[in-house]
């Protein structure tokens, strides 16, 4: 984790504000639509390469179900930018402190390969940038400032990512 002197609890601007799910799918979008008038060769049309796309896919949606779940019934928020009334360390938290992330990402991936969109994959740098540069410093600013040394704990004992 970074030190707690270079986390900031200040919003960041109204354009990074945007929901995580909102912003891989504007993405994604403009991926697409840069593979649509300038196509760049994928691996699009393999059968396998669609049904895999399916399967990884399906995988991100459910784990983010599954977690957006987990919040509503802990009754705290799901908004990166909301005030955080419940600390989540159990379940997929007890491996990794972004797997809602990790779904979106994983859920990009499938269609990007469901759709052969190269340039989706290229756009997926955009908001993968947004989360690391922005939304998770605020995050974990804002649960420090909230949980203190029980969330400390926890981003000691588990990775930020996998």
């Amino acid at each position: 984790m970074q030190s707690q002197a270079a986390l900031t609890t200040q919003r960041p601007l109204a354009l990074f504000m945007l929901p995580p799910p909102l912003m891989f799918g504007v993405a994604f979008g403009i991926g697409a639509l840069f593979q649509h008038f300038v196509p760049v060769p994928f691996v699009a049309g393999v059968a396998s390469t669609y049904f895999a796309g399916i399967i990884i896919l399906a995988a991100g949606v459910c784990l983010g179900l599954y977690l957006a779940a987990t919040f509503l019934m802990r009754r705290t928020t799901l908004n990166p930018f909301a005030e955080p009334s419940v600390f989540v360390a159990r379940g997929a938290y007890r491996f990794c402190r972004n797997p809602m992330y990790l779904s979106l990402i994983t859920a990009y991936l499938g269609a990007t390969l469901m759709f052969g969109s190269a340039w989706s994959l290229v756009a997926l740098l955009a908001p993968i940038a947004v989360l690391i540069r922005v939304v998770i410093p605020f995050e974990e600013a804002r649960m420090l400032a909230t949980f203190g040394e029980s969330y400390q704990a926890y981003c000691a004992r588990v990775r930020r990512w996998l």
